[in-house]
């Protein structure tokens, strides 16, 4: 089985990998790291930049364009079969009340009210 090592950024001696120190030079292997270097050289980096303008571009007006069709295909579709649209559902509600009061001299009043009420669902 292979042992995982520190390599030393300083002199490339292979430390073991809990120590902080290289054993060789007395690099701090924990400190700050080397800047890193762009992978393209700057021109071409720079020149890429109008491609990646232009692709970005033409990319948009693809995105845009269908968006439009899609959006008019979608005005020109047909609405719903009669069958398949929803009704709206109708309940009446019918309430039926009746009453009788009487007071302290025995006369007794009577009487009914009936009340429709209609909801649409």
């Amino acid at each position: 089985m292979s042992e995982v090592q520190r390599i030393c950024v300083q002199c490339g001696y292979a430390n073991p990998l809990e120590s902080r120190y290289c054993a060789r030079c007395g690099h701090d292997s924990q400190g700050a790291l080397p800047a890193l270097r762009p992978a393209l050289p700057v021109v071409i980096g720079r020149a890429a930049l109008p491609v990646l303008v232009g692709a970005a571009s033409v990319a948009l007006r693809v995105g845009w364009k269908l968006l439009q069709q899609r959006a008019a295909h979608a005005a020109r579709a047909q609405p719903a079969p009669q069958s398949l649209q929803v009704t709206p559902r109708r309940r009446t509600i019918h309430i039926r009340s009746t009453w009788a009061t009487g007071d302290a001299n025995g006369v007794w009043q009577q009487g009914s009210a009936e009340h429709f009420i209609e909801i649409e669902e």
